[in-house]
């Protein structure tokens, strides 16, 4: 995940490890032909992914008098409708892809090469990852020590619950470069062939072949990622027809979770048969398109409001200077928020779901709330430091940039396994392939003792 908000061109020289984006200037910056609605809806994917992930907590204690963590979908799944709200994912890579090609547009431009785009975009996602990274092996270890590395494994396993997302936007920004030069080539090809290879993996999931679906977890994502790149190449319906176009694939999604065999939860939930982002579904592509088609439809709007309000503008640049913190953090502050709740005996005890467990619920978000501020206020300078950082250029080909972006993306996915040991060695390879490859030389700033 990168942002837009910063100028094509890197600065000339390293920024200070004091010295924090002048958003006015940044704010001020923007041409007047910018597609604000693509920054205004990243902003909005990170609230809204933190916000879903805190309401889907379920913290408790047993007859045993031990803390029990769980996801509310789990056990209400009466609750499913909230996904609905909150599953951003797919508009988040839409945007992504928008992004991607105009970021690749400046960049092909001035004759770069693909692995040097390649390790910006990772740099800027990377840096501040490795931070969480560290901070939880470090916990991890100490905890261990201590005599309490379960309750620190807990931690560490909640605190990876968003990354699954992080590891395959990797892998489609990786492969972007290649990607959208074979979409404008032939659009219709690249994704008509896209959709129909999808429908196909679809058909043998359903009919129970083992391995063969999991291509899905890259293809499904990738096919949001070049509806952004025929966003920003002018390829999508406008007005009245982008309208009724979202009114299809609402109607089609609601069909594919009444009529059809899909569950209503718009995200991956233990248990759940036909689990729609696990990997991507059907059901999951037309939500998606909808939600999606909506706010595309709506961006003129957006647009219209954020060239009209100087404020609107600057809190949307300031809050993509942090989106990523957000995004990272956020569960960390949850996972933080429950062991303080839980030493002060104030876990809600009501059933999940009942009105009563809402009202039991509110400061445990409140207080995940205000620890993620507070985490923000120490570590967004990371984020903020990868994004102004000057692009270095890839010392290697493209073949080695692939590798690194694979073993990148498989150790994030090992980190979000589900069980410490996994996490674990997800963490540190991490860790050892940022500072032996993917990490810029001469950049201390990125330093987890910074």
């Amino acid at each position: 995940m990168t942002s837009t908000l910063v100028p094509n061109q890197a600065p000339a020289t390293p920024v200070s490890t004091a010295a924090k984006p002048n958003l006015a200037e940044m704010a001020a910056a923007a041409k007047s032909t910018r597609n604000r609605a693509v920054d205004f809806y990243r902003a909005v994917a990170m609230c809204a992914v933190a916000l879903g992930h805190w309401a889907a907590v379920a913290l408790a204690v047993d007859a045993n008098g031990e803390v029990v963590g769980g996801n509310a979908l789990e056990q209400a799944p009466e609750m499913s409708w909230i996904t609905w709200l909150f599953q951003v994912m797919p508009l988040f890579f839409v945007v992504g892809g928008f992004s991607s090609a105009m970021s690749l547009d400046a960049h092909t431009k001035n004759n770069g090469r693909p692995q040097d785009w390649v390790v910006a975009r990772l740099r800027r996602m990377v840096a501040p990852t490795v931070i969480l990274a560290g901070t939880w092996v470090a916990i991890l270890a100490i905890a261990t020590a201590v005599g309490v590395g379960h309750l620190a494994a807990a931690g560490a396993l909640a605190a990876a619950i968003p990354l699954w997302f992080l590891a395959n936007y990797t892998i489609d920004t990786a492969i972007a470069p290649y990607v959208l030069p074979m979409f404008r080539r032939n659009p219709a090809l690249v994704a008509g062939g896209g959709l129909a290879m999808f429908g196909v993996i679809e058909i043998i999931r359903f009919a129970g072949v083992p391995y063969v679906p999991q291509i899905n977890w890259v293809l499904g994502w990738l096919l949001f990622q070049v509806a952004g790149f025929a966003w920003r190449d002018g390829l999508l319906p406008t007005g009245r027809k982008l309208v009724a176009s979202a009114a299809a694939f609402w109607t089609a999604a609601l069909i594919a979770v009444t009529v059809g065999p899909y569950p209503t939860s718009m995200v991956n939930v233990p248990g759940l048969e036909h689990s729609p982002a696990n990997p991507p579904t059907l059901a999951l592509l037309l939500f998606g398109a909808a939600y999606s088609a909506t706010a595309l439809a709506l961006a003129p709007a957006v647009n219209r409001w954020l060239s009209a309000s100087p404020k609107a503008w600057a809190g949307v640049v300031a809050a993509n200077t942090i989106a990523m913190s957000v995004y990272l953090w956020h569960m960390t502050a949850a996972a933080a928020a429950g062991a303080i709740m839980y030493a002060t005996g104030n876990l809600p005890t009501a059933a999940v779901g009942t009105s009563d467990w809402w009202i039991q619920k509110l400061p445990l978000v409140g207080l995940s709330f205000v620890l993620l501020a507070a985490i923000v206020a120490v570590v967004a300078r990371f984020e903020q430091r990868a994004l102004l950082a000057p692009r270095v250029a890839w010392k290697g080909g493209a073949a080695s940039m692939m590798v690194a972006a694979a073993i990148v993306s498989g150790s994030i996915k090992l980190w979000v396994s589900g069980n410490i040991a996994g996490a674990t060695i997800g963490m540190v390879g991490l860790l050892v392939v940022w500072f032996a490859a993917v990490k810029a030389p001469k950049q201390e700033e990125f330093e987890l003792a910074a």
